[in-house]
């Protein structure tokens, strides 16, 4: 019988190994916003700031209707409040499960939520893929390398001031169009994109790609975001209490 016990956990032992949780940000918990990642503040283009102001800050806090978020505030002229998440972690050929819940207290042309940006190679692709809206419209694009190559719009929608929404991404670090894709998900259903199909197949990774969360250009106005969780897996399952797929 003992025997009997040890071969079913042995068993299992692989598939316990094979889900970790890389990134846990709750702010209901009372997570420190640094649980994110890396802290990525600039004013005016190329000003880094290593501390925080009234102008220029992530902080624990609530949104306008006191639910617990990371408040990402910035006053007008400043372009970046962001968390650098698995910062120099990410790998190549792995697939990353994510889900980030936010709310926007404006909404504005450029204003970027999301970057899966890349940092060594930057000459041969800077952007892979973006959230970033398009006059009032959130848009989910693709960037394929190339020191031309502009984004390509897959998906978009109209969101409200005030409004948490739950995102899911699934994005394989592929080093090719072959190799490469990603998927969106949106308040915890699949979304068909604009050119057809649930893939964005594409080159996902070159020498360092990682995620970053918040509020990035839109500086003509002020800008607050409320963020309530990110979190990144290697399963589906490490995710689905925040992406609710």
């Amino acid at each position: 019988m003992k025997s009997l016990h040890l071969f079913t956990f042995l068993s299992l032992l692989p598939l316990a190994v094979l889900s970790t949780v890389l990134v846990d940000y709750d702010a209901a918990r009372g997570d420190a916003p640094s649980v994110m990642g890396h802290l990525n503040i600039e004013k005016a283009k190329g000003d880094r700031p290593k501390t925080e102001d009234d102008s220029l800050f992530i902080r624990t806090s609530v949104d306008p209707a006191g639910t617990p978020a990371a408040h990402f505030h910035r006053a007008k002229g400043n372009i970046r409040t962001e968390y650098h998440a698995m910062f120099y972690e990410t790998e190549a050929d792995k697939t990353y499960y994510i889900g980030y819940s936010f709310s926007l207290g404006v909404i504005t042309h450029n204003l970027v939520l999301f970057q899966w940006k890349e940092f060594i190679e930057q000459e041969l692709q800077r952007i892979p893929l973006n959230l970033e809206f398009d006059d009032d419209v959130l848009t989910f694009n693709y960037q394929a390398p190339g020191v031309n190559t502009k984004r390509v719009r897959y998906w978009g929608k109209k969101l409200e001031v005030g409004v948490k929404y739950d995102v899911g991404f699934v994005i394989h670090t592929g080093r090719s169009s072959e190799t490469g894709w990603a998927r969106l998900y949106w308040d915890g259903k699949p979304v068909k994109l604009e050119k057809g199909g649930y893939y964005v197949n594409g080159t996902m990774f070159q020498g360092q790609t990682d995620p970053k969360f918040g509020a990035y250009r839109g500086e003509e106005v002020e800008i607050d975001t409320y963020v309530y969780n990110v979190k990144i897996g290697s399963t589906w399952s490490d995710v689905k209490d925040v992406t609710g797929w």
